[in-house]
C-alpha cells in the first residue's frame, strides 16, 4: 500500500514564483513542492526558475512553513555526455535540500549509450546527495515505462518517474507498472481520455490535463501495484480556468482536492 506524501509542482500554476508555491503547498497540507532549478534555454520563462539570487528568501519560506523541496526539474541529458552546464542547478538543489530531481533522455536511440549517459548523470548528482529519477515521455528519446525501466536496471542507479500521462500517451504499458513497482520514487498524477488526437498531445501535456477522477485513466490499476513511501504529485495544467479567471491557489486546491481523492479510493480498495 502507497504511504504518500504529497506535493505541489509547478504545472498547477505556473505564474506562482517557487515562494508562493511554497506557500500554496502550506495552506494545502502538502509536505513538498516541486522546484525548477534547470530549464534548457529553449524553455526560459515557460516555467518558474528559481535562481542563487532567490535562494535566501525561499529558504525562508520554507522555514516559515515546514514545506519541503520533495524533487527539482529539470534535467535533460543530451548525446555528447557533457553535463557541466547542469551544475548550478544542482548546486541550488543542495542549498534548498533536495535529494531527487527529474531528468529526460534526449538524443539518444542507442540503449547502451543512453545506460552511460544516466549512469553519469547519476554519478554527477551524487556529488550533490541528488538521486536521478528518469522520466519517459513522448517529447524525449525515452518514451515509455519499459524503456526507462530498462535504462534505470541496466545503469545500477536511480529512480522512475511515474507520470500517468505518459504511460498512457505512449504505450499504456499498465501491466508494466507492476514489474517495475520497485523503482517508482515519484508519481504524478492526472486524467483524460483514452484517445487524443496526436497533435494534441503537447498542448494537453503542457497546458490541459483533466483532474483525476475526471477522465477514463485506469488510475486504481495503475496506482495498485505500489508500495511504500512514494511522493504523489498533483500535475494538471489547467489553462482554460486559467483564461476564465480562477486563480492560482484555487487551481491548486482543485488539483490536491482531486488527487487525494483518488488516493484515498485506492487505499479504501
Amino acid at each position: 500500500m502507497i504511504v504518500p506524501r504529497f506535493s505541489l509542482h509547478p504545472l498547477n500554476a505556473l505564474e506562482a514564483t517557487p515562494v508562493e508555491l511554497v506557500r500554496m503547498a502550506a495552506e494545502l497540507e502538502c509536505s513538498h513542492v516541486t522546484i525548477f532549478t534547470h530549464v534548457p534555454e529553449q524553455a526560459r520563462g515557460l516555467f518558474p526558475l528559481l535562481e542563487r539570487k532567490d535562494v535566501d528568501v525561499f529558504l525562508e519560506a520554507l522555514a516559515e512553513t515546514s514545506v519541503t523541496v520533495g524533487n527539482l526539474e529539470v534535467f535533460p541529458l543530451e548525446d555528447d555526455g557533457n553535463y557541466r552546464h547542469l551544475v548550478e542547478g544542482l548546486e541550488i538543489g543542495r542549498a534548498i535540500g533536495a535529494r531527487r530531481a527529474t531528468t529526460h533522455i534526449h538524443a539518444i536511440d542507442n540503449h547502451a549509450l543512453a545506460v552511460d549517459r544516466f549512469r553519469r548523470f547519476c554519478a554527477l548528482a551524487a556529488e550533490y546527495d541528488v538521486v536521478p529519477g528518469l522520466e519517459f515521455n513522448a517529447f524525449s528519446a525515452v518514451k515509455d515505462i519499459r524503456t526507462a525501466a530498462a535504462i534505470i536496471r541496466d545503469a545500477g542507479c536511480g529512480t522512475l518517474v511515474l507520470d500517468v500521462l505518459h504511460l498512457m500517451r505512449n504505450g499504456a504499458y499498465v501491466d508494466s507498472v507492476a514489474e517495475n513497482a520497485d523503482l517508482v520514487s515519484i508519481v504524478q498524477l492526472s486524467d483524460g481520455p483514452l484517445e487524443i488526437d496526436e497533435g494534441g498531445i503537447w498542448r494537453e501535456a503542457i497546458k490541459e490535463r483533466a483532474l483525476p477522477g475526471q477522465g477514463a485513466f485506469p488510475l486504481t490499476d495503475i496506482l495498485a501495484p505500489l508500495s511504500g513511501e512514494i511522493i504523489i504529485e498533483a500535475e494538471i495544467p489547467q489553462y482554460r480556468a486559467e483564461k476564465s479567471g480562477c486563480s492560482a491557489f484555487e487551481r491548486a486546491r482543485r488539483a490536491m482536492e482531486a488527487t487525494r481523492a483518488v488516493i484515498a479510493d485506492q487505499r479504501a480498495t
